[in-house]
């Protein structure tokens, strides 16, 4: 028992690789602030849910307390998830790069460490300070355990959730790094994986798979999403199906539908040991090199990092923005993935105008309606279209702000910074023409979501010439009135989408140079530029999403600044702008004309500010970081 007692102590506290982890990290000053504002908004939250709810004055009864209290601890809960799912991913990320940057695991392959300890070392060593931020949260939930209204069994699910899910993608992480996937691009590509599948599974739970089953229970995609499984314990209309409605199911589905809770924990623990053992045995493959099959594979897909020989080029214009335009994207992963998000938008617009044109739309019920019904197809194909060009103009900001945000670094890091500014370019061109050139890279991209909405505005302008009645429809304004053939959509939205798109994804460019210029590393300029461009994107939303966004011209502008409202209003914009409809239309369109055009003014001038910034104080930034990398 004692040997037994000592082969898992060294597998756990005891590992070498646990005790460098722990005792050598977390030392920063920024580690310390990281863990200041986690402790800081949850703080907050109690705060918000205290002063929200009836829990603060003077005359509460014991039933309003427990409200106030289960009121604050759906804040904190929901506040300590999204904390985790936000934070995991930045400190596990470190376990995929610096082990395979320092080359350090050829070296651990050689000390007594067994293939166990190496992998759960790593895992757990990374693991104790997301576990940690989580713990220190502990008190809080014990403060509103006072007021009654919560359940000592829901404090341990919103833990146990947390905790799961930076298990899994601790797993992930760790996966990542056995399989030599290191580097710059895997670090990102994993922190905006595990972002963008938590998003984007919420989004398409909450904006289409409820709507299209408006029954008050939880979906298919609940067990998988850490929030979803938050929710079905803590909404009262969002709760699991009943075991009548599940007998017709096999067992696995029953339990996967019927206990979203179990099955997220089965599944996230379930398949962290599966990866876990997998790295395990397979661990002693790294130092062998890779087969040979995959290096011939890899140099006729053209993603080999060997030696390529290539035509001479002719150099045309700026030199910077002509090699950031020309050299860019020309491997195999570059090309399928421009062309693939191309041919995958372009093709999605089609499908939907085709299910459009033959009424073959999802019908979607308008529970809005004291009436009930579904909504009418116009309506479904707005929403539709929508989702759709929020998406693509979603993946065009983020590639913009990765490759951006690598620009300045990556070429700090392999050298080729030092000799640059020993040639003639001067700042001056070196900042314009990485502007002029990641824009001009991206322009493919840009194309995609612009085309989408000019092929929609062009057959709508078809069917009106040839008089099909799926192309106009009959609005129905606030005001009672009814405003037959109106058009599905205007023709001039493409170009007022353009005009605010192109200064919008330079501004993306242009804050991730900046941050690039300052940062030592990729990730440490992705996420204050992300930061910094969704706080602009979430503000300008929420002031045009409100009774502000109606206003007649002022309310087109301020949706013109955010890509997301400006969209939804180019697409419907009777219901997004007062008065559009009827007389109003001239006015209204006008004022999207302005909206796009002082959109683009806007950006432009912010772009311009920044460059020259950049421009001024690129000697003295570029030159103390130069060969720090």
């Amino acid at each position: 028992m004692q040997a037994v007692g000592r082969y898992f102590w060294r597998l756990g506290p005891g590992n070498p690789m646990v005790v460098r982890i722990v005792e050598g990290g977390s030392r920063r000053m920024q580690h310390m602030f990281v863990r200041m504002g986690y402790l800081g908004l949850l703080v907050i939250l109690v705060v918000i849910g205290l002063l929200a709810g009836p829990g603060m004055s003077s005359d509460v009864s014991l039933g309003e307390l427990a409200k106030a209290g289960s009121q604050v601890f759906r804040f904190i809960a929901y506040g300590q998830v999204l904390g985790v799912c936000l934070l995991a991913p930045l400190f596990m990320a470190g376990a995929i790069a610096s082990e395979q940057s320092g080359k350090t695991y050829n070296i651990l392959l050689t000390t007594p460490l067994t293939n166990l300890q190496i992998v759960l070392g790593s895992l757990a060593g990374r693991l104790f300070f997301v576990l940690a931020l989580l713990l220190s949260g502990l008190p809080l939930f014990a403060v509103v355990l006072v007021f009654g209204g919560v359940r000592t069994g829901s404090v341990l699910m919103a833990f146990a959730v947390a905790g799961c899910t930076a298990v899994f993608v601790g797993s992930v992480a760790v996966t990542l790094s056995v399989l030599r996937a290191g580097g710059r691009k895997a670090v990102f590509v994993f922190v905006i994986g595990i972002m963008a599948y938590l998003v984007g599974l919420y989004a398409l739970d909450r904006g289409l798979v409820r709507i299209l089953d408006p029954e008050p229970y939880t979906t298919w995609l609940t067990s998988l999403h850490p929030i979803l499984v938050l929710e079905s314990s803590l909404l009262s209309d969002y709760t699991p199906p009943p075991a009548e409605a599940l007998v017709d199911y096999p067992a696995p589905l029953r339990f996967f539908l019927g206990s979203p809770f179990a099955a997220f924990v089965a599944w996230t623990l379930g398949g962290s040991v599966l990866m876990v053992l997998g790295c395990a045995l397979g661990l002693r493959q790294v130092g062998q090199g890779e087969a040979k099959w995959l290096i011939s594979l890899k140099r006729a897909l053209r993603i080999s990092r060997d030696e390529r020989t290539h035509a001479p080029r002719q150099v045309t214009g700026n030199p910077i923005a002509w090699r950031e335009a020309n050299t860019r994207g020309k491997m195999f992963g570059g090309i399928l993935g421009r062309y693939g998000f191309a041919l995958l938008g372009w093709a999605g617009a089609g499908l939907l105008v085709w299910l459009y044109h033959t009424n073959r739309l999802p019908q979607i019920p308008a529970s809005q309606t004291a009436g009930g019904g579904y909504l009418p197809p116009h309506e479904v194909f707005h929403r539709l279209l929508t989702i759709l060009l929020v998406l693509e103009v979603a993946v065009v900001t983020l590639v913009a702000i990765y490759m951006s945000a690598g620009c300045v670094s990556r070429e700090r890091e392999d050298g080729t910074l030092d000799i640059m500014l020993t040639t003639p370019v001067t700042p001056k061109q070196y900042i314009w023409g990485k502007l002029r050139g990641l824009v001009r890279f991206l322009s493919l991209m840009i194309a995609v979501p612009v085309l989408t909405i000019v092929g929609v505005s062009t057959y709508a302008l078809a069917g009106n010439i040839m008089g099909w009645s799926q192309t106009a429809f009959t609005y129905y304004g606030l005001d009672g009135g009814a405003y037959p053939d109106t058009p599905l959509i205007l023709p001039e939205v493409g170009l007022w989408l353009a005009l605010m798109l192109v200064p919008f994804i330079a501004l993306c460019v242009a804050s991730g140079m900046a941050w690039s210029l300052k940062a030592k590393g990729v990730l440490g300029a992705v996420v204050p530029t992300v930061g910094i461009i969704g706080a602009v994107v979430l503000v300008m939303g929420l002031c045009g999403w409100s009774g502000l966004g109606t206003t007649a011209l002022i309310g087109p502008v301020v949706n013109g600044f955010s890509p997301a409202t400006n969209t939804a209003m180019l697409i419907n914009p009777w219901d997004r702008v007062d008065g559009f409809a009827g007389e109003g239309e001239i006015f209204g369109r006008v004022s999207l004309a302005l909206a796009a055009l002082f959109a683009a003014a806007g950006y432009s001038m912010i772009v311009y500010a920044m460059i020259v910034g950049m421009v001024k104080g690129f000697d003295q930034t570029v030159r103390k970081l130069s060969g720090t990398g």
